[in-house]
């Protein structure tokens, strides 16, 4: 089936879904838009202007829209429909048709790749994590070196779905028994979505405590965490004459791998640029390796001076989002109530495979 091209608006959403590792939100595609200068708008919410669209065409159009809601809230492309869209190109003006989703020459984490699989090919049933890692190697999405990238993908799956219950988010997948893996966009509740609704406030007033903390007591808590995540030796060095590093840690493992961290605190609201990066290289001791963790973000200049490893020691990097995980993850400044919801679970009473 194939549909007419239709407002420079859907065209435009159209080509950042094609690129999403997952569904979106209209207010993360409206604020994507006008950041790329895909599309402008004068109007006071954006966001609201952009999801509208994309509900009319399914409205109208149905099952042969290019767009499905994948959840509340959450849009994607429709993988059974084809769509002409002008060639950029040398041929402009000629129409091209395009399927999504093609073969990429670009990769994903194991991950997202699961996820991408699930959306275009499982019909919104359960597969199986050999049946997805095949897929994900088939379309060249997975490069990995592995041997076995099978394990490697349930076993990142299934450490992904515990990592986000410990930060209080609703996981991507769903473990359902037998290597069986499913989305849990595909089922859940109105009081999940609220449960995460009203978490997701929780983590923008705990980021807003941490905005008020003064540098040191900042660091202290970096200090706290490194601590919480398994580094010892860590301390702050004396405030105002570190050189760039304001905390310093070791990671041992197995008591015979020994990874010396040296840590810049970033108390800021404005991203973090790439000389923070070169000021840290700059002060690394022997055999260190450089962190960054900021309560804003990095430009890309900066993401880009961290991962140059010629010659370079790599720099990593955590930005206010997933510094705010770490913290509810390690139950700093956050605890999780006794409530939970309880579910059945079918494999109960059946073997599950093990890997």
């Amino acid at each position: 089936m194939t549909i007419p091209v239709m407002s420079h608006l859907l065209d435009s959403v159209y080509l950042l879904l094609q690129e999403s590792a997952s569904p979106m939100h209209p207010k993360e595609l409206a604020t994507a838009l006008i950041q790329r200068g895909m599309w402008s708008s004068q109007g006071k919410t954006p966001d609201a202007t952009v999801g509208a669209s994309i509900y009319c065409d399914i409205k109208k159009h149905g099952n042969q829209s290019r767009f499905i809601k994948a959840a509340e809230g959450l849009f994607a492309l429709n993988p059974n429909v084809k769509v002409e869209l002008p060639d950029p190109g040398k041929n402009a003006g000629k129409a091209v048709k395009r399927k999504q989703p093609e073969k990429s020459a670009g990769s994903y984490s194991f991950s997202d790749c699961a996820e991408k699989i699930l959306l275009h090919f499982s019909g919104n049933a359960p597969m199986h994590y050999r049946d997805i890692t095949n897929k994900a190697l088939e379309l060249g999405w997975l490069k990995t070196e592995g041997l076995t990238p099978e394990a490697s993908m349930y076993a990142q799956v299934l450490t992904e779905i515990q990592r986000r219950e410990k930060q209080g988010k609703i996981p991507r997948f769903e473990k359902l028994g037998n290597g069986m893996v499913g989305l849990t966009i595909w089922k859940s509740t109105g009081l999940e979505r609220h449960i995460d609704s009203f978490n997701d406030k929780q983590r923008k007033t705990l980021m807003e405590r941490m905005m008020q903390l003064n540098p040191q007591d900042f660091e202290e808590l970096i200090t706290t965490l490194l601590s919480k995540m398994g580094f010892s030796e860590v301390s702050r060095t004396p405030y105002g004459g570190d050189g760039g590093v304001d905390v310093r840690g070791i990671m041992t493992v197995h008591d015979a791998i020994h990874i010396k961290l040296a840590v810049q605190a970033k108390r800021w609201k404005a991203n973090v640029q790439s000389p923070v990066v070169q000021q840290l290289r700059g002060s690394l001791g022997t055999d260190e390796r450089g962190l960054i963790v900021t309560t804003s973000n990095f430009s890309k200049g900066a993401r880009d001076e961290a991962t140059r490893s010629s010659s370079h020691t790599p720099i990593d990097l955590i930005d206010g989002d997933q510094l705010v995980s770490l913290l509810v993850e390690y139950n700093l400044g956050v605890r999780k109530n006794r409530y939970q919801l309880l579910e059945l679970t079918p494999s109960f009473f059946s073997d599950e495979e093990e890997i």
